[in-house]
């Protein structure tokens, strides 16, 4: 698994033109250039220190495609198309297949591979090693800086390997910063229990370092802040069936009224096509006017709104997030819009930067009612409480009181809540996926995924999920070329 490619320290110099949003770099460009420099000579500024992790944060937008098909594309909310004009080469990583589940079995899909997301590793690997050295040696970089920084390395490593580990399950854990260029990470694979046992201590340090707030909007949208940490943690919570963490990592953020609150219903689109709302915890920035593009419009563009999305919509008659929101109706197919808008005017997006959002407070608020589920009835009811917060906001009615709701009953409510209100965020695989393994359910995933494709695809689909094994990727042919200490999932050889 050789992870690093073009990755010298001197990238790092390149990157800081690129994000501005991190305060000058005067000091880092006096750094004496070519490949004469190495690790040793390269941190020992506050500016060194800012580049890195800008160079972390750069490697984030490259995985952004892959967050989105993984999370998405095996769902029952999406059906692929074949995509026709423009849009047909920014999509080369979609898996974008008719016969989607039989596909899986090609692993030579470029969709498969994890290189980027084992980039970001290796550089946040790099950022968390390398930085707490540099307060010796710059007296005008804090501990408090060093720290900050330090923590959003580690969530951003907790990010990437939670998205392995939700996708692949069992992957190589690397936790050592690359010594240079050449170095060949050649891993066994980790137990998903392993590497979600280091997500948890990263984040619990990850949130004791990182900053509450920044002085400017997109910081607070687009660095890693304590809130984000808290979302995170309350993700791998439940995916732990951890309800009780969970539970309470999502009320310090539902708590934080200063940062976070939901928007209203006539602006709930603005969170995609104006970006950094006050809905939103962590999103992953982009701006082509600093050359930072990425192919969400094209990925997106490579499926439609499934007819199990649009019937949720149309039972509900939800008129805030269904048509001209969360798609469009052209008459020949009902493409997704929350990449393609600028608006809910039919207004297009003329650029290829939408933001991909992480966390919003939504999905907050929906994760910790679903770990509320699990407890008491005390709980559960206030879990009801929750669901119909986002149901009001969305013009619904709300649930009637339930003396006792049930659980099975409340988690069913919530996945139908979270696909109307995350639809195309990259969530729902993984939404089906915790609560078949979690809550014993296997008929959830299997059922909704099957009444969600042709009559004539059930059988052969049916053969790929029964087994619980078929729930995550196979390991990409090109990572197996080159790591030999790899062993393809059993399920898939």
């Amino acid at each position: 698994m050789n992870i690093i490619k073009n990755n010298k320290w001197i990238t790092a110099l390149v990157l800081c033109g690129i994000a501005s949003f991190f305060g000058g770099c005067e000091k880092f460009l006096d750094q004496k250039p070519g490949n004469s420099l190495t690790r040793e000579d390269f941190f020992k500024t506050e500016a060194d220190a800012n580049a890195a992790i800008i160079g972390v944060y750069d490697a984030l937008q490259l995985n952004v495609d892959e967050f989105l098909n993984w999370g998405e594309s095996r769902a029952d909310l999406v059906t692929a198309v074949t995509p026709t004009g423009t849009d047909a080469t920014a999509i080369t990583n979609a898996l974008n297949l008719t016969d989607l589940y039989d596909h899986l079995f090609d692993i030579t899909k470029p969709v498969l591979t994890w290189d980027h997301v084992y980039l970001m590793i290796a550089r946040a690997n790099t950022v968390i090693e390398a930085v707490p050295e540099i307060p010796s040696l710059d007296q005008r970089f804090t501990q408090q800086e060093s720290d900050a920084i330090v923590g959003e390395a580690l969530f951003l490593r907790a990010l990437g390997y939670f998205y392995l580990v939700k996708t692949f399950d069992e992957v190589p854990l690397m936790l050592e910063a690359p010594a240079n260029d050449e170095v060949d990470y050649r891993l066994p694979k980790s137990s998903a229990s392993t590497i979600l046992d280091q997500i948890e201590a990263d984040l619990i340090l990850a949130e004791k370092m990182t900053n509450a707030d920044y002085t400017s909007n997109d910081k607070i949208r687009g660095r890693v802040t304590k809130g984000a940490v808290n979302a995170l943690q309350t993700d791998v919570f439940l995916w732990r069936a951890k309800y009780a963490e969970a539970a309470a990592a999502a009320k310090k953020v539902i708590d934080n009224n200063a940062l976070y609150s939901l928007m209203t219903a006539e602006n709930w689109f603005n969170m995609f096509g104006q970006k950094n709302s006050r809905e939103s915890i962590f999103e992953v920035q982009f701006d082509f006017r600093l050359n930072e593009n990425n192919s969400l419009k094209g990925v997106a563009g490579s499926f439609e709104l499934n007819n199990t999305l649009y019937t949720i919509f149309t039972q509900e008659n939800d008129l805030v997030r269904g048509i001209k929101n969360t798609f469009v109706d052209r008459g020949n197919g009902r493409s997704f819009w929350k990449y393609h808008g600028l608006n809910n005017q039919d207004i297009g997006r003329p650029t290829n930067d939408p933001n991909f959002i992480v966390y919003r407070l939504a999905d907050v608020i929906l994760m910790r009612a679903e770990a509320l589920a699990h407890l008491g009835v005390a709980e559960r009811n206030e879990a009801l409480v929750l669901i119909n917060q986002i149901r009001v906001r969305a013009g619904l009615d709300p649930f009637d009181d339930v003396i006792d709701p049930d659980t099975g009953f409340l988690v069913d409510v919530i996945l139908n809540e979270r696909a109307m209100e995350l639809a195309m965020e990259g969530k729902r695989w993984f939404d089906l996926l915790r609560v078949a393994k979690n809550d014993g359910r296997p008929e959830v995933l299997i059922n909704k995924v099957l009444l969600s494709r042709p009559v004539g695809d059930r059988k052969s689909i049916r053969a790929r999920i029964i087994d619980p094994r078929g729930w995550y990727l196979p390991i990409s042919q090109n990572e197996l070329n080159k790591n030999p200490n790899l062993v393809q999932t059993s399920y898939y050889r």
